[in-house]
C-alpha cells in the first residue's frame, strides 16, 4: 500500500514539474481510443489505399529490397516513371515503415504516427503561442480526433503532410521569438517535410498559415520586426526546398509530360475540380448531417465524392470555440479569420475569394481539389477551441481544474470515437495475400519477365449496375475487379485503366477521356489494349443472382507488348494521326509516329531477351536488314526518355499517342530504356549541400540572436 502511495505522489510531483509533457503524454494516449481501429487486425482498406497506394509502396520496396533504384512501376499503364512518381511520396522518411514491416502493418503504423505526431506539434504550437498546459493538450486532443484528421489517414500522402502542418506552424512562431540559427534549422526541416509528402496543395495552405501567424503581435516595432521575421522565414523556407530538391525534381519530371506541364491543358474549371458544395456547409457542425458519408460515396444532388468526409471537428470544439470569441484573449481573431478563409477558399467558384486567391497566387491554377484547403478552418477551430479551454483552465484551479479538463477530454472523445473507427474501414488480411480469381488464368511473371497485361474494361462499363455505393467495401471491390491497378499487387500490369491522377502523361489520361465515352461498344477498346500488350480484359457479365460478375476475357490472338512493325506511319499533326489509327482498325503491326519525315517500311527484326526490372527495360535484338528495323514498345514515353543502343543515347518517338519507339540499326544490339535521370543527381547534390548548411545551423552556440530584431 505504501508503494502505491509512493507512486502516487512522484506522479503528482512529476506532473507538477512537467506540466504539458504529462497532459499531452495523456492527450496522445487518450487518441488511441478513436483510433482504436488501426491496434486490431484488418487491412486499412478505405478510399485510393488499395488501387493505387499500397500498389506504389509495394513496387517502391520490392526494388530497394532487390537493391534497385526504382525508377519503373512496370505495372501502370504498362510502365511509368516510379521514382519520379508524386503519388509514391518516395523520399517520404515513413516509407521506411513499409521497407521493415508488412504493407498492413505500415499502413496502419504509418497513419497513427502521423496521427499523434501531428497532434503533438499542435499541443507544441499552442505552447508556443503563450496557452497553458492543459489547454494545448486539449488542443492536441482536438487536432487528431477532428474530422479532417481522421478523413486523411487514408490518404498517405495528405496525412504526411497534414502531420507536418502544425511542426510548421511551430517553427514559424519560434524563429519569430528566438531568431537563432537552432530555430531557422528547425523551419527548414519541417518546410522539407511539407514539401517531401508530395502533396502540392497544403504547401499553398501553409503559405496563408504563415500570413496569419505574420499577423501577431511581435516584440518592438511592428515593420522592422516583421519584415526580419520574413526574411528568415523565407531563408528558411528555401533551405527546406533545397533540402527537398529531389522531390522538386519529380516534380519537375513528371510535370512536363503530365497535363500540369502542356501549354492550355488546364482548362478554366481545373482548379474547382473537387470544391467543397454550399449544401455540405451544415457538415462543419456535425457528422452525418447531410449524408453518413462513412456508408455512402455521395449524396443525392452532390457532385462526386467528399475529399473529406468529415469536416467537423466536434461538438466539443465548436463549443470551446464559442466560449473562446465570448471570453477568450489573444489570437482568437487570427484563429477565427484562419478557419474563415479556410471554407472560403474550400468553396471554390461558390465565392469570389476564391477567384482572387486564383489570379494573385501564382500556380495556384494548376492545383484541384479546393476542399483541401479545408484544413485550415481546421486549424482555425481548433486553435479558438484551445483558447477557450485556455480561458476556463484560467479561471478553475485545484482539483477542480483537473476535474474539468479531464471531463472535457473524456466527452471529446466519446464525441468522436465512433465516427472516426468509421472513417477508416478495414477488410480481411487475404486482401493483400490472396490473388482474386478474376486474375487466376494469367501467368505470374518471374525474375525478369515482363508482367502480363490486362485491360481493366469493367472499370468504364460494369455491366448490372456494380458500381455499389459503399466505402466500406472499396477495397475489396478494387480487388475483385481488378482496377485501377489493383491487379499489380499480384503480379499483373495493366493498361488503360480508368485513372484520374493529374500527374498521368497527358495522352494518357485523353486515352481515359476518349474511352470514357468511346462508342460502339467493346470493339475500339478491346483492339487498343491488345495493341498496347494486354492479354486479354476484365468484363462485368450477369451472375446468377442478376449482379455483375468480374470475367477475364481473354484475347484470342494478343501481341507482345514489345515488338518490331512492318510499317511506320510518320505525322505533324497529333489528332489526324489519332484519327489514322483509329480508322485503320488500331493495328498492331504498324506505328503512327508524330514527326517529320516520310511514311517507310522497315526491315524485319527479332527480341532475343527481355529484361523488365524496376531499374529499367532491357531489350536484346537482331535486326536482319537490309535497312534499319522498327522497335514499338508499348510503354508510356514518360518512362523511356532515356533509351540508349550499346551505349549510345538515341531519339525516342511518341509513337501510338504516348507510348514509345525508335528506329534501331542492322545487327544484334542492346536496347537499354529508362526515364530521365539526370534531375536526381542535380537535385541530390543541392540536397547535400542544403544538409550541410543544416548541420552548421544545428551546432550549439553561444545564445545569440540574428538580424532583424
Amino acid at each position: 500500500m505504501k508503494r502505491l502511495r509512493d507512486l502516487a505522489a512522484s506522479l503528482r510531483d512529476l506532473a507538477k514539474r512537467n506540466p504539458f509533457e504529462v497532459s499531452l503524454l495523456l492527450a496522445l494516449a487518450l487518441l488511441l481510443v478513436p483510433y482504436r481501429t488501426l491496434l486490431g487486425p484488418g487491412v486499412p482498406s478505405g478510399r485510393d489505399l488499395v488501387p493505387y497506394f499500397y500498389p506504389l509502396k509495394s513496387h517502391l520496396v520490392e526494388a530497394v529490397r532487390s537493391g534497385e533504384m526504382p525508377w519503373v512501376d512496370r505495372f501502370r499503364w504498362g510502365g511509368l516513371p516510379l521514382l519520379a512518381w508524386p503519388g509514391a511520396a518516395a523520399f517520404d522518411p515513413g516509407n521506411v515503415l513499409f521497407l521493415l514491416l508488412p504493407t498492413a502493418f505500415a499502413a496502419k503504423a504509418w497513419m497513427l504516427l502521423r496521427v499523434l505526431s501531428g497532434a503533438a506539434g499542435f499541443a507544441v504550437f499552442l505552447r508556443l503561442t503563450g496557452l497553458p498546459a492543459l489547454s494545448s493538450a486539449i488542443g492536441a486532443l482536438a487536432w487528431g480526433a477532428s474530422g479532417i484528421t481522421a478523413s486523411s489517414a487514408s490518404f498517405l500522402g495528405f496525412s504526411s503532410v497534414h502531420a507536418a502542418l502544425p511542426w510548421f506552424a511551430a517553427a514559424l512562431l519560434h524563429v519569430r521569438s528566438r531568431r537563432d540559427r537552432r530555430s531557422v534549422a528547425a523551419l527548414a526541416v519541417a518546410t522539407a517535410l511539407l514539401v517531401v509528402a508530395s502533396v502540392p496543395e497544403p504547401l499553398l495552405a501553409a503559405a496563408l498559415l504563415a500570413l496569419v501567424l505574420l499577423a501577431g503581435r511581435g516584440d518592438g516595432d511592428a515593420v522592422r520586426e516583421r519584415l526580419g521575421a520574413s526574411v528568415l522565414w523565407g531563408a528558411a523556407g528555401l533551405l527546406g526546398v533545397i533540402l527537398a530538391a529531389p522531390v522538386l525534381g519529380a516534380y519537375f519530371v513528371t510535370g512536363l509530360d503530365s497535363i500540369r506541364g502542356a501549354p492550355g491543358a488546364l482548362l478554366p474549371g481545373f482548379a474547382t475540380q473537387g470544391a467543397l458544395p454550399l449544401e455540405r456547409l451544415p457538415d462543419l457542425l456535425a457528422d452525418g448531417i447531410v449524408a453518413d458519408w462513412t456508408r455512402v460515396s455521395r449524396a443525392e444532388g452532390l457532385p462526386g465524392y467528399p475529399y473529406f468526409p468529415s469536416l467537423t471537428p466536434g461538438r466539443i470544439v465548436w463549443t470551446l470555440a464559442l466560449l473562446a470569441l465570448v471570453a477568450g484573449r489573444g489570437a482568437r481573431l487570427r484563429a477565427l479569420v484562419m478557419a474563415l478563409l479556410g471554407v472560403l477558399l474550400a468553396l471554390g467558384p461558390a465565392t469570389p475569394v476564391f477567384g482572387l486567391f486564383l489570379s494573385a497566387v501564382p500556380y495556384a491554377s494548376s492545383m484541384r481539389y479546393p476542399e483541401k484547403y479545408a484544413v485550415l478552418f481546421g486549424f482555425g477551430m481548433v486553435w479558438l477551441a484551445a483558447q477557450g479551454a485556455a480561458a476556463l483552465e484560467q479561471t478553475l484551479a485545484g482539483k477542480s481544474r483537473v476535474f474539468t479538463f479531464a471531463a472535457l477530454a473524456l466527452f471529446l472523445v466519446l464525441d468522436r470515437a465512433s465516427i472516426t473507427a468509421r472513417l477508416i474501414p478495414l477488410s480481411p488480411a487475404s486482401l493483400l495475400e490472396k490473388r482474386p480469381p478474376v486474375l487466376a488464368a494469367l501467368p505470374v511473371s518471374a525474375g525478369e519477365e515482363s508482367p502480363p497485361r490486362v485491360f481493366p474494361f469493367a472499370a468504364y462499363r460494369i455491366a448490372g449496375g456494380s458500381g455499389t455505393d459503399d466505402p466500406p467495401g472499396a477495397g475489396v471491390r478494387a480487388t475483385r475487379w481488378a482496377f485501377p491497378f489493383s491487379a499489380s499487387r499480384f503480379g499483373v500490369a495493366s493498361v488503360f485503366e480508368r485513372d484520374y491522377d493529374v500527374a498521368l502523361p497527358r495522352p494518357q489520361l485523353e486515352w481515359v477521356a476518349f474511352l470514357e465515352n468511346a462508342q460502339g461498344g467493346r470493339l475500339v477498346p478491346m483492339a487498343l489494349a491488345r495493341a498496347a500488350g494486354a492479354l486479354g480484359a476484365v468484363v462485368g457479365e450477369p451472375g446468377p443472382t442478376g449482379d455483375s460478375v468480374p470475367t477475364l476475357r481473354p484475347f484470342p490472338d494478343p501481341v507482345p507488348p514489345f515488338r518490331f512493325v512492318n510499317r511506320v506511319i510518320r505525322g505533324g499533326d497529333p489528332r489526324a494521326l489519332d484519327d489514322l489509327f483509329l480508322r485503320e482498325g488500331v493495328p498492331t503491326g504498324v506505328a503512327f509516329v508524330i514527326g517529320a519525315g516520310p511514311d517507310f517500311v522497315p526491315s524485319p527484326g527479332r527480341i532475343l531477351r527481355v529484361s523488365d526490372r524496376p531499374s529499367g527495360l532491357e531489350l536484346e535484338v537482331d535486326v536482319a536488314g537490309p535497312e534499319s528495323a522498327y522497335l514499338l514498345v508499348c510503354r508510356p514515353l514518360a518512362a523511356t526518355r532515356d533509351t540508349v543502343v550499346d551505349g549510345r543515347k538515341v531519339a525516342v518517338d511518341d509513337a501510338n499517342s504516348g507510348f514509345s519507339g525508335l528506329v534501331v540499326p542492322k545487327g544484334r544490339h542492346v536496347v537499354r530504356l529508362r526515364p530521365e535521370r539526370r534531375w536526381l543527381i542535380i537535385a541530390m547534390v543541392s540536397s547535400v549541400t542544403a544538409f550541410t548548411a543544416l548541420m552548421f545551423l544545428g551546432q550549439r552556440r553561444r545564445p545569440g540572436r540574428l538580424p532583424g530584431r
